[in-house]
C-alpha cells in the first residue's frame, strides 16, 4: 500500500468548548450572553475627552466589524465627553470608569450603553454601590465589574500573599 500524500489541506479545527450558560443582556442594540452569538468588542486608544479623535477611531473600528466599543473614562474631561460620544457613535459605547464613583453616574446620564466598573480602581466604590446599581436599574443601564491583578487592594494582596482567583473574587 503507498504511503498517503500529504495534499497540504488543514487539519480539522477540533470543537470548541461548549459555551457557559448565561443569561442574555442587551448593550445597546447588541445582544450580549444567552443564545447570542459571540459579538465583536474593542476599546479606543484615544483620550476620550478628544471627542474628534474619539468618535474617528470609533468610525474605524465599526468599518472594521466592531460591534461595540469601549471608552476609558479617567478624567472629569472624558466624563464630560461621554455624552456627545455616545449620542454619535453607530455602535454602543461601554465607559470603561477610573477612579471616581460620579464618573459612573455621568456614563449613565449621558446615555451610554453600558459601564464597566474595576472596584479596584475606584475609591469610595463600595459605599457607592446601592446608589450606583439604582440608577442603572432605573435606566436599564448594564453594569459589568471587571478586577485585574494590578487594582487589587493591598491588603487582599496581603490576605492571599499575591493576586489569586479567590483575591479577585473578594
Amino acid at each position: 500500500m503507498p504511503e498517503p500524500v500529504d495534499l497540504g489541506l488543514p487539519v480539522p479545527v477540533p470543537r470548541p468548548a461548549d459555551r457557559r450558560v448565561s443569561r442574555k443582556i442587551q448593550v445597546g442594540s447588541v445582544a450580549v450572553g444567552g443564545d447570542a452569538p459571540v459579538s465583536v468588542q474593542s476599546m479606543t486608544t484615544t483620550r476620550t475627552s478628544d471627542i474628534g479623535a474619539t468618535l474617528q477611531q470609533i468610525a474605524e473600528l465599526t468599518a472594521s466589524g466592531c460591534q461595540i466599543v469601549r471608552v476609558a473614562c479617567p478624567t472629569q474631561d472624558d466624563a464630560d465627553a461621554l455624552a456627545t460620544i455616545a449620542k454619535k457613535s453607530q455602535i454602543p459605547v461601554i465607559a470603561d470608569i477610573h477612579f471616581q464613583p460620579k464618573y459612573v453616574f455621568a456614563a449613565i446620564d449621558a446615555g451610554c450603553a453600558a459601564v464597566r466598573v474595576n472596584p479596584g480602581n475606584i475609591k469610595q466604590f463600595d459605599d457607592k454601590v446601592r446608589e450606583i446599581a439604582k440608577a442603572a436599574g432605573e435606566t436599564g443601564t448594564p453594569i459589568r465589574i471587571g478586577v485585574n491583578a494590578g487594582s487589587l487592594d493591598r491588603r487582599l494582596l496581603e490576605k492571599y500573599g499575591k493576586a489569586t482567583p479567590e483575591a479577585l473574587v473578594e
